[in-house]
């Protein structure tokens, strides 16, 4: 039997992605094992995603509803809406993320993160918040001067930064829930972010420079291309208006070249402060 009949055979028997003990599981195994037992992303409810992504989201949307001078009112609604259903959402999310972390390729993986969780959880809060504001505005106090639409779009980029980290992060052990010996106190993963967060900010950066530098200029346009197609899709999908697509994703394919720019520059910097 070759090993991979030997991993579909065992996502077929599994009942939940993580009793695989494969350093990597082919892309297609893993989304036979989530439509084969869907259970799996809530009996594996990653209540640490949960967790930080309740309390960053209500602070997200309590302070762009200060900024937009909202009454204080109107936003601590806005924080209590989104940390309520927030707590559930994020946990699945996080569950879902973490089933992509040994996924390969990691790239496909990746974009398929990327886009989808958005996708999922910005529809959730969408309706959430628009049924509030809608339909419960003489209980809940609703935005008088369009925080909600602000909110709302600055939000989708948020989140799709953030699944691309939680899965560059579990990647690294960190963040995991039932993933058996892996899985870590909170505190733990707690003291591994900052490392882990200089490397994310710099992964796509030095990925492009190394292309760059192999003379793999199709690949390195790519990935700039990848990443500004995958935020502005999200976006433009979420809110059904294209403009917001494209300028969207211009904006966030300038931002990535812009930001390998500096990285290169950096790293040319301290290259030449070590042979120095």
């Amino acid at each position: 039997m070759t090993r991979s009949e030997d991993i579909h055979r065992s996502v077929t028997e599994a009942g939940d992605i993580e009793e695989i003990h494969e350093p990597e599981i082919p892309l297609a195994e893993v989304l036979r094992s989530l439509f084969s037992h869907p259970l799996q992303v809530i009996t594996r409810w990653n209540w640490k995603a949960a967790l930080l992504g309740a309390i960053l989201r209500a602070s997200f949307y309590f302070t762009v509803y200060q900024a937009a001078k909202e009454n204080m009112n109107a936003a601590l609604t806005a924080a209590g809406v989104e940390l309520g259903f927030r707590f559930f959402t994020s946990g699945v999310s996080g569950s879902l993320v973490q089933s992509f972390r040994r996924a390969a390729p990691a790239w496909l993986a990746t974009l398929i993160v990327t886009i989808s969780l958005p996708v999922f959880s910005h529809s959730v809060e969408y309706v959430t918040h628009y049924i509030q504001e809608v339909y419960f505005a003489g209980v809940l106090p609703a935005s008088e001067n369009n925080a909600r639409q602000y909110a709302f779009a600055i939000s989708v980029l948020f989140s799709a930064f953030s699944a691309m980290f939680n899965l560059f992060a579990m990647r690294h052990g960190v963040l995991l829930v039932g993933a058996g010996n892996e899985t870590k106190s909170l505190w733990s993963d707690f003291k591994k972010f900052p490392a882990l967060i200089a490397e994310f900010l710099t992964y796509l950066p030095l990925l492009i420079i190394r292309c760059a530098g192999e003379q793999k200029f199709v690949q390195a346009v790519g990935i700039i291309a990848a990443f500004g197609l995958s935020i502005g899709t999200a976006l433009g999908v979420l809110r059904g208006k294209w403009s917001w697509a494209w300028t969207t994703g211009l904006g966030a394919f300038v931002l990535l070249l812009v930001w390998t720019i500096v990285v290169a520059i950096g790293r040319k910097i301290l290259i030449g402060r070590q042979r120095a």
